[in-house]
């Protein structure tokens, strides 16, 4: 089980929260100091008694409790805490704000506790960003709802009085007789609105600061409408990448062979090749699996072919680490009904399994020998012959997907285990063997046939 590294560097330094490049990350790093314990608050040293103790504290407070607990000894507490303005700088006033307003904070810290908290929703990338999307625009609606009366907060911490008078719709002119309940749920309505569109001029504004507040409120979900519609967009792209991208060869190949003027026969069975080999949906596996390590390779590869195994009997004896390394040199070919596979008399470098599908085996001079299905092989007798020439030919009665072998492979793995050069050997010997008697076989029907026409010709010579 791993565990989460906490890295201990750096704790002699007045400043516990570690240090990293960059100006975001900075400007994060203040905004979170005003939630530790403070030297500022008027209670510190009633706990702390010395400098030395306080920053032991932040420590513990990061270790045990997080960069985002607020301590009851922070500088946010006061503005918590009391009921009344303290009596702080009015610059404090301004960082305290910062941070309770600060909504990169909060995003901050969900997109780094998200994947840990929820992990079932992270395995799917379109739950994950979908859930991500629904939170973030739930804490968006929520801080846009709380910054319209950030007029009204400052003006309070700032001067110490309750302005008159501010938005009437939200507050129907007296922010004081409204409950929290009333106030943020106007507020909430009012952002919505301004989010889906549906008509911001319903709300009438007066004062300056309600123009800035609106205005930013404005722009602000204006932007995040766009940043819905481009993860909208980035979703369904998501989901539908292999699907767009199978359409977009389709047209490519679409558009080749109208350039080169295919007949509608050949087109037809480029597209059904197509539709078989990738079933509407375009990947590159070797794209896929070249990153992987060879454990996990031979992992899928062994997946992936585990029927074919099973299906193809002369493999059935071979030890499994050499069974795995032999997958891996397994070549995938797919011919359509009638492509031709092997031409009798042609050199032969490779034999082949059947994953799926079925064969004709015809003879040398045509005579057809034989058909063959899952789990068969053929191309072994050229390989075993001086020569290397092939004594059939081999055409794809159907869609057939078929694994070669290369001749260095055949011999290194297969003809080296005694029992399966056995098996190889006796069956190509069959095999040669009605390919030899059939073609005697057709020789003389041929030759009969030839002598039925001599004698038909000779018993009537004119006749067509």
């Amino acid at each position: 089980m791993l565990k989460n590294h906490r890295c201990t560097l750096g704790l002699d330094t007045n400043s516990v929260v570690l240090k990293k490049r960059g100006h975001w990350y900075n400007l994060t790093k203040c905004l979170r100091k005003v939630s530790q314990v403070s030297l500022r608050h008027p209670n510190t040293f009633d706990h702390y008694r010395s400098y030395s103790t306080v920053i032991a504290e932040q420590q513990r407070q990061i270790f045990e409790g997080g960069n985002y607990v607020i301590h009851p000894l922070s500088q946010i507490s006061l503005i918590i805490d009391h009921p009344h303005p303290p009596q702080l700088h009015r610059v404090d006033i301004l960082l305290l704000f910062l941070h309770a307003t600060s909504l990169s904070d909060i995003i901050f810290k969900f997109n780094t506790s998200f994947p840990e908290d929820y992990p079932t929703l992270t395995r799917s990338y379109i739950w994950h960003r979908s859930c991500h999307y629904l939170v973030l625009f739930a804490v968006t609606m929520h801080w846009a709802t709380c910054f319209i009366y950030t007029p009204v907060v400052l003006t309070y911490y700032w001067s110490g009085y309750v302005p008159r008078g501010y938005n009437t719709f939200l507050t129907s002119g007296d922010i004081t007789n409204c409950c929290a309940s009333d106030k943020y749920f106007k507020a909430l309505f009012v952002c919505l609105s301004t989010f889906f569109g549906t008509g911001f001029s319903t709300y009438k504004v007066y004062n300056p600061d309600e123009f800035i507040i609106h205005s930013t409120i404005i722009l602000y979900t204006s932007m995040f409408m766009v940043y819905t519609i481009v993860f909208l967009l980035k979703i369904y792209m998501t989901k539908y990448n292999s699907t767009m991208r199978y359409h977009g060869l389709i047209n490519q190949v679409e558009a080749y062979m109208q350039q080169k003027q295919f007949p509608t026969l050949l087109k037809k069975r480029v597209f059904t090749f197509y539709t078989y080999k990738y079933e509407g949906k375009y990947y590159k596996e070797d794209a896929a699996l070249d990153c992987l390590s060879d454990q996990l390779r031979h992992e899928i590869i062994m997946h992936t072919c585990n029927k074919f195994i099973h299906e193809v009997k002369l493999l059935k004896d071979l030890p499994a680490n050499q069974m795995g390394e032999l997958m891996s040199y397994l070549k995938p070919e797919t011919y359509l009904a009638n492509d031709l596979i092997l031409r009798a008399g042609d050199i032969g470098d490779c034999m082949y399994f059947i994953a799926y599908g079925t064969v004709a085996i015809y003879s040398l001079k045509g005579a057809e020998i034989a058909h063959l299905e899952d789990g068969d092989y053929f191309g072994t007798v050229a390989l075993l012959m001086k020569d290397s020439k092939r004594i059939t030919t081999v055409i794809a009665v159907e869609i057939t997907h078929l694994y070669r072998l290369d001749a260095p492979y055949f011999r290194h793995y297969l003809m080296s285990n005694k029992t399966i050069r056995e098996r190889i050997e006796t069956l190509s010997s069959k095999r040669m063997h009605e390919s030899v008697v059939q073609d005697e076989e057709y020789r003389h029907q041929q030759e009969k046939k030839r002598e039925e026409n001599i004698l038909t010709h000779r018993d009537y010579p004119n006749s067509q």
